[in-house]
């Protein structure tokens, strides 16, 4: 985790709370995509067969939302989130949702034949 901007945040003069909170922000967004992005590569190594994976960014930046494409993924047509607890002993401080999704259920995604759960667009997703 980047801790480079804590720093910044102890200095600050504790009369200017407005710049303290901008500064702790600032913290709290790379700690996020950090997080999306730790949650990624582990993913990855967990299972070689994953091709694609995409953030979903939640506006509230309450949870880590991860479409993941893998060869090993089986073939349902139906898109079942799985949600997983924050686990701040491993540097997880967010709770995040994967959606695994086969290559022909990401094909079906992008024609529209499927439809991501609610709160989640295919417009919004950063690959990662």
């Amino acid at each position: 985790m980047d801790f480079r901007n804590v720093d910044t945040v102890l200095m600050l003069d504790q009369k200017d709370a407005s710049a303290q909170e901008e500064a702790m922000n600032q913290i709290q967004e790379t700690s996020y995509l950090q997080t999306a992005r730790a949650l990624a590569d582990a993913h990855r190594q967990a299972d070689p067969n994953t091709t694609l994976i995409f953030l979903n960014p939640d506006p509230a930046e309450q949870e880590v939302r991860l479409l993941e494409v893998s060869t090993a993924a089986p073939t349902s047509g139906e898109l079942y989130p799985f949600s997983f607890a924050a686990r701040p002993d491993l540097g997880i401080n967010y709770p995040s949702v994967v959606l695994l999704l086969s290559h022909q259920e990401w094909t079906d995604l992008q024609q529209g034949n499927l439809q991501l759960p609610d709160g989640w667009t295919i417009d919004r997703l950063e690959k990662l």
